[in-house]
């Protein structure tokens, strides 16, 4: 009974702190490769990531790369929103959103149109 009384409260936690504005930023590894790590932070009013490590020593030259731009709070919907992400690869630009997950998943989606056609990645908080 006190185990499942533990587990509840994890996830109510998990769930109160991903609706905050702030929850976002941080660092976060891209799984399930594990190859990539962006930090989001803050600038002024909308929330930024940049690549702060990559696995393969060939692409090195990403560190640094911003990532992602543009990201605002929705309190409404509990998710950022009206961003934007760049592929360091091709260069290409694609509208993005993310939210945490109740694991404490960071999950962005890439889109171009609609999203339902989107991609999405998956990101867990590193230290």
């Amino acid at each position: 009974m006190r185990r499942l009384f533990l587990f509840i409260l994890f996830f109510v936690l998990v769930k109160i702190y991903a609706q905050e504005p702030g929850a976002i930023t941080g660092k976060w590894l891209k799984t399930p490769k594990d190859d990539l790590i962006i930090e989001v932070y803050k600038f002024e009013s909308e929330y930024r990531g940049k690549i702060t490590w990559v696995k393969d020593t060939a692409a090195n030259k990403q560190i640094g790369f911003q990532i992602l731009e543009g990201l605002k709070y929705n309190e409404k919907r509990k998710l950022w929103s009206d961003g934007k992400v760049h592929n360091p690869l091709s260069g290409k630009i694609y509208k993005a959103t993310a939210k945490i997950r109740s694991d404490g998943t960071l999950e962005v989606l890439a889109y171009k149109g609609m999203k339902f056609i989107g991609r999405k990645k998956y990101f867990k908080r590193v230290k």
